[in-house]
């Protein structure tokens, strides 16, 4: 990840305004050299949505199942639900020209599947497209409200809502090839409100998978920072992009095309002297900064759950499917940086910033080789390395560092240590003396 010096910079203000991602094909057929990293990690496990993987055997019975008593359960909570049900196919009937254009290709309907299955999905295509988008978006909405509790769970979603199944939506929901358009969910959302003062799509999405990322987010305030911002949201992958993206008073005016180095792991920073700080839950996950007076690498705090990688690597897939900045592929390129082993693992969990569920490897295993297969032409983090490696140049910080990697990583090497201090100052003691 070796990157040479460059002059060019980027105003920040205008990457915002050539952020705005494109609907039309942001859906994306993920290519076979980013998946080869990890497969399991981009397909689902239980729950499909949207057209690709509808049609999979192993997706369909309890998926189904709870997909049916969700849209059952809120049609019902209207005084005419068959009259409701139709307004809803009647909505949905009009975003399908639209919707369609949101999946990146020639055709939409080529569905995977079991044959079978799927003779009868391609002789009414357009009409079994308008039925998966239907399901899919009351299931999720549903899915959000009742995880929030603005609707009551039935004793028989006890499953649903278990840690394990939840681990599972985590995943399913967050695959870029199993996505359904965030308009269309939209469109549901406000023709299924019961009152004005029901959350936001957006306050109930980012409660859910915020849910996946950290236990220690203001959720409300960073969905109305959204919300007020008028964000263009095309999916769950774009929403959760930007909900872990820069904050306005993150202190980052410019963005430097590349770096000239990498910095060195968080144990290596630390024995330079460098510290590690938890910051405040108001911050975003990707607003890493350090202070050069001080010499504190400020990190906001990450989860690292089963759900973790497939999250953020369908997030950095999307960045390099689109022309959106990767912002999340810097990140991933830092934590490359930082996490070596499972030493430097050990050493950010210590300190509050990884809450680490996995095995120590298996984290740094998935934190080291997360962005194995992308690329970026810019870099967020361009002056936060050079100002940390500027640091550890420093007389004391280097001095310090070469002292404890030489002689105070084996207990024998203290031990020497000591015992040549202690014969230097007999001496000393000894020439004073005489």
């Amino acid at each position: 990840m070796q990157m040479d010096n460059g002059e060019h910079a980027i105003d920040l203000n205008h990457l915002d305004e050539e952020d705005a991602i494109r609907s039309k094909g942001c859906i994306f057929r993920i290519p076979d050299m980013i998946k080869m990293q990890n497969e399991q990690a981009y397909k689902p496990y239980r729950f499909s949505f949207g057209p690709w993987y509808y049609g999979k055997t192993q997706l369909m019975s309890t998926a189904r199942e709870f997909k049916e008593a969700f849209i059952d359960g809120l049609i019902f909570r209207f005084p005419n639900p068959a009259a409701k049900f139709k307004e809803l196919e009647e909505v949905i009937k009009g975003a399908h020209s639209k919707a369609k254009e949101y999946y990146e290709g020639e055709d939409v309907y080529d569905l995977e599947g079991d044959q079978d299955i799927l003779e009868g999905v391609k002789d009414a295509d357009k009409e079994k497209f308008e039925k998966i988008l239907l399901l899919d978006g009351c299931f999720i909405i549903e899915l959000f409200r009742k995880f929030a509790g603005e609707v009551a769970r039935h004793e028989d979603e006890r499953v649903l809502f278990s840690k394990g199944m939840i681990h599972v939506l985590y995943h399913d929901l967050f695959l870029l090839e199993n996505q359904i358009p965030w308009f269309v969910l939209e469109l549901l959302f406000d023709k299924t409100r019961v009152s004005e003062s029901e959350n936001t799509l957006i306050g109930l999405a980012i409660r859910f998978f915020g849910s996946a990322l950290s236990r220690d987010q203001h959720h409300e305030m960073l969905a109305d920072q959204l919300v007020s911002s008028g964000s263009r949201i095309v999916h769950l992958i774009d929403l959760a992009r930007r909900y872990l993206g820069y904050s306005s008073e993150s202190g980052v005016d410019v963005l430097q095309l590349q770096c000239r180095n990498t910095i060195p792991s968080a144990t290596r920073l630390k024995e330079a002297g460098v510290k590690f700080k938890k910051v405040k839950s108001s911050r975003k996950i990707l607003d890493v900064r350090f202070n050069k007076d001080e010499g504190v690498l400020e990190i906001p705090y990450l989860l690292i759950n089963p759900s973790t990688e497939t999250i953020f690597r369908n997030l950095i897939s999307f960045e390099q499917c689109s022309s959106c900045i990767t912002r999340v592929t810097c990140y991933a390129m830092l934590l490359d940086c930082l996490v070596d082993n499972s030493d430097d693992v050990d050493l950010m969990s210590r300190v509050g910033i990884f809450d680490n569920w996995l095995n120590p490897e298996e984290a740094a295993n998935f934190l080291s080789r997360m962005r194995n297969g992308t690329s970026t032409d810019v870099f967020f983090y361009a002056q936060l390395c050079e100002d940390v490696n500027a640091y550890c140049l420093r007389w004391w910080p280097k001095w310090r560092a070469s002292l404890i990697h030489n002689y105070f990583t084996k207990p024998w090497a203290i031990v020497s240590v000591i015992f040549a201090i202690i014969v230097l100052l007999f001496t000393i003691m000894q020439v004073f003396y005489k």
